[in-house]
């Protein structure tokens, strides 16, 4: 058996990247399977026979389907001739990694550092800072791709002001969540998250520009 494990902050490229995997397996004819499209648990599908005797991929794109047993399963039937791709939209732990068979190859799909920069930089009186971080991050990633990691880590620092012992996330990074949720009043995050909501729908539904509503949000709302 092949596995191979696709994960890292950077989803986009992650996501892309499985695409590029499904995509040469479709042009070869395999048989593609995903542990999401059935009742059948990852060793029924990995251990199945091709109707057709196909070369044969597996999806694997939920990882709370891995457990002690499946990590033995995978280590006892190295035998199978199947493909079998781990994808997480996230940074898998070395705790998971160590548990698979030793043979499997990992791509890290990882953000830029001035990226975490600025989403670490987003806070009520550091709105020059982070503009300025943000205008040069937007030469050369898209807005809507910043945007929507701005989006999803003020949920998150949100989460980590409410309940942050619910978090799956390592120590370190919860601690960073915490220390950034410090500087918030719960209805600024509040605030600041249906701010967000509202210039996704006028950039989808009207002539505003998202790069300007993000100035705009950040100039007024970390002032």
């Amino acid at each position: 058996m092949k596995i191979i494990v696709i994960h890292g902050d950077n989803v986009m490229q992650s996501y892309n990247r499985l695409q590029k995997f499904i995509g040469v397996s479709k042009s070869r004819d395999w048989e593609i399977k995903r542990t999401n499209s059935g009742k059948l648990n990852i060793k029924e599908l990995l251990d199945s026979d091709s109707l057709f005797q196909k070369e044969k991929l597996v999806i694997a794109d939920d990882i709370r389907l891995f457990n002690k047993n499946v990590f033995n399963w995978l280590k006892k039937r190295s035998d199978i001739d199947t493909t079998l791709v781990i994808y997480h939209g996230g940074t898998l732990n070395k705790t998971f990694l160590n548990s698979l068979p030793k043979n499997y190859k990992v791509e890290e799909f990882k953000l830029p550092k001035l990226i975490w920069s600025f989403l670490e930089s987003f806070y009520p009186g550091n709105a020059r800072n982070c503009l300025l971080i943000l205008h040069q991050i937007v030469g050369n990633e898209s807005i809507e791709f910043v945007f929507s990691l701005l989006a999803k880590h003020m949920r998150d620092v949100y989460w980590a002001k409410i309940d942050n012992k619910s978090m799956s996330y390592p120590s370190w990074r919860i601690e960073k969540l915490q220390r950034q949720a410090q500087r918030y009043t719960l209805d600024k995050l509040k605030l600041i998250i249906n701010e967000f909501a509202d210039a996704d729908i006028k950039s989808k539904t009207s002539d505003s520009n998202l790069s300007d509503l993000l100035d705009f949000i950040t100039a007024t709302k970390l002032e």
